[in-house]
């Protein structure tokens, strides 16, 4: 054989104290709780959405967008304009549900400590100031106020000392594994 020695347990190494888990900062606490609120919120600006959609100004401006398009004279423009109607509400409702499902898993995690969650709150974040282009008052209050609360959130999880609540966990975390 090699050289090589043998692996042997070493009973010191499983002796090592383990580090206390870290203590969740106020901010940290208040980031969840906007976190939840940005999700109440995109609910509340979904349900706005879907009665917009419905509304007759809606259907007016479909028909106005449907008629120039030079379709075929068989295609009939209220059918048109119901299926525009029912596709957006489809969308608004799926794009709803995923938002809010994001979240709360989101902040489930940024609640745990987990970086991942802190990074992927910080690019939804950023992907959100799109929706503040083409808002409508006042149901697109309530638009605003959810991606101000996302923001703040993910300004309170980068700021210390939710900053280094993070560090804290992924270090806790890591400790654990290795005894």
């Amino acid at each position: 054989m090699s050289n090589m020695p043998m692996p042997s347990y070493n009973p010191e190494w499983s002796q090592q104290p383990i580090p206390a888990a870290p203590t969740k900062p106020k901010q940290v606490r208040w980031a969840f709780q906007l976190v939840i609120a940005a999700a109440a919120l995109q609910v509340i600006a979904a349900i706005f959405g879907v009665v917009y959609v419905s509304s007759d100004k809606f259907r007016q401006s479909a028909a106005a967008t449907i008629a120039k398009q030079n379709l075929p004279a068989n295609a009939k423009a209220n059918d048109l304009v119901q299926v525009a109607v029912t596709t957006t509400i489809g969308v608004l409702i799926a794009t709803a549900v995923v938002a809010v499902a994001l979240y709360i898993v989101i902040g489930l995690f940024i609640n745990k400590g987990a970086g991942w969650a802190r990074i992927t709150g910080l690019v939804l974040a950023v992907i959100s100031l799109s929706r503040l282009i083409g808002l409508t008052m006042p149901a697109g209050i309530f638009t605003v106020l959810q991606v101000l609360a996302g923001i703040a959130a993910i300004i309170l999880c980068f700021s210390r000392p939710g900053s280094q609540y993070f560090t804290d966990s992924r270090n806790f975390r890591k400790a654990g594994k290795i005894g």
